[in-house]
């Protein structure tokens, strides 16, 4: 917003803001570690997470030298892209905050950090819609048949001073996929928050949320990146279903207690969790926010005159469906199918980070992986990769409250990338599942806490 309003370059702000990121994220790491060594194998009693910080240098390690053998003396270059792009992804937007993020897990609180989260993710998805919005002239038809994008205004893209590199890279300001993955982020973030995070739920709060899922649905559906929308309709499926289940569990285990002391005269050890109250008071307010939903969404459709069989976002997801000559998902397959021929070509140590088929990453992390360090890779990456799903499930019942809008926000991310992006720029599932395995560990080592 700030390069669009201002007409300023784009670079040197991208560039001062991942300066500031990765100097923060330097300062944290070394502040931890002369308070206290999170790499010593001394503790191992006391510190699964050694092991694991020793597995996410093992594959960083291995991922480093792959891009410095490739992009220094093969001299390979990621189409369209400067090698310190890649440098500056790799290191200074995944490696090093991940880390940061992991070693200083025990003094995050959690709950500011959701909300802290909550808001960026709301502000970033404003600042979206309403630059759409002002753009069309509040025309939602146009919004919505035509798959947007942000581009840098004319002034910006004729900076003469900029590498040609740079002016091709810097054209498109945030893409069609960031603007969906962002309202997907909103949707699936207030849903999880409303639904599993808070025990208790007010009007209030009821009407916000519902206005925010609502502001994440107009900017998925903006997008009309059918990658976010499967990832959403995935993850809210999940949800939903945990959301019910878990009250249903809760109360057969209250029933089967209740009738055990009934006829047996044995009281449980464990108090049971289930409480009646606040279940309704939630069913009511879900109804509630059903009800905002459905009425909100008839009166723009009544008032807008949108066709909901013309919108872009139906368009496309009907033909990956179909599978109707989608040069989109023709490209995906074959940097997929290049990926594993790469692969297959050198298993053991990789092939390359960049793609045969394109010179680009492969849009699909586990491809990625097997691309550019093989098994020796692999192996790594995927202990790193199953662990926050290991140290999620091993939490209890209501540690996994705490942590669940941050855990989806990862599966979000991981599921990104399973389709888009490729493994240096994954900025966010780095992120995220460092603060997923971080934080989980604490609770786990410390459930007094």
């Amino acid at each position: 917003m700030v390069v669009l309003y201002s007409g300023m370059d784009s670079t040197p702000i991208n560039l001062a803001f991942r300066a500031i990121y990765l100097v923060i994220s330097v300062y944290l790491i070394f502040s931890r570690l002369l308070h206290q060594n999170p790499f010593s194998l001394l503790n191992r009693s006391e510190s699964g997470l050694n092991i694991l910080l020793v597995v996410f240098f093992l594959f960083w390690v291995i991922y480093g030298i792959r891009l410095v053998y490739d992009l220094e003396y093969k001299g390979w270059q990621l189409s369209g892209y400067h090698k310190y792009y890649v440098y500056s992804w790799a290191f200074g937007c995944s490696m090093i905050p991940a880390l940061a993020a992991m070693v200083n897990a025990k003094n995050i609180n959690i709950k500011r950090l959701t909300q802290n989260l909550l808001l960026f993710i709301l502000f970033s998805n404003l600042c979206i819609a309403a630059y759409f919005i002002n753009l069309y002239k509040g025309q939602f038809q146009e919004i919505f048949t035509g798959r947007v994008q942000i581009f840098l205004p004319d002034d910006v893209q004729q900076v003469k001073l900029l590498p040609k590199v740079l002016q091709k890279a810097s054209l498109v300001l945030i893409n069609s996929i960031t603007i969906s993955f962002y309202g997907e982020l909103l949707a699936i973030a207030t849903i999880s928050y409303f639904l599993l995070h808070q025990r208790k739920l007010s009007i209030q709060n009821t009407i916000l949320f519902t206005a925010a899922f609502l502001l994440g649905i107009f900017n998925l559906m903006a997008g009309a990146s059918r990658g976010p929308l499967v990832s959403f309709i995935f993850l809210f499926t999940l949800i939903v279903l945990a959301s019910i289940l878990i009250p249903l569990f809760q109360f057969v285990h209250f029933l089967y207690l209740k009738i055990r002391v009934i006829f047996t005269g044995m009281r449980p050890n464990i108090p049971c969790q289930f409480q009646v109250k606040p279940v309704i008071y939630k069913i009511l307010m879900i109804l509630l926010g059903l009800l905002l939903i459905f009425t909100l969404f008839n009166y723009v459709k009544e008032r807008t005159k949108i066709n909901l069989g013309h919108l872009d976002m139906s368009t496309r997801f009907k033909s990956m469906l179909e599978f109707n000559n989608d040069y989109t998902i023709a490209e995906r397959v074959g940097l997929w199918k290049s990926a594993m021929h790469q692969f297959k070509t050198n298993p053991i140590f990789g092939d390359s980070f960049i793609n045969n088929f394109g010179n680009f990453y492969s849009h699909n992390l586990i491809m990625d992986v097997l691309m550019s360090v093989g098994i020796v890779g692999s192996i790594p990456f995927l202990i790193y990769l199953l662990a926050p799903y290991y140290y999620f499930i091993r939490l209890p019942a209501e540690k996994k409250r705490a942590i669940s809008v941050l855990f989806v926000l990862f599966m979000a991310a991981l599921l990104l990338y399973m389709t888009s992006g490729g493994l240096f720029t994954a900025a966010e599932f780095w992120i995220l599942s460092a603060a997923v395995i971080g934080i989980s560990r604490e609770y786990i080592r410390k459930p007094a806490t």
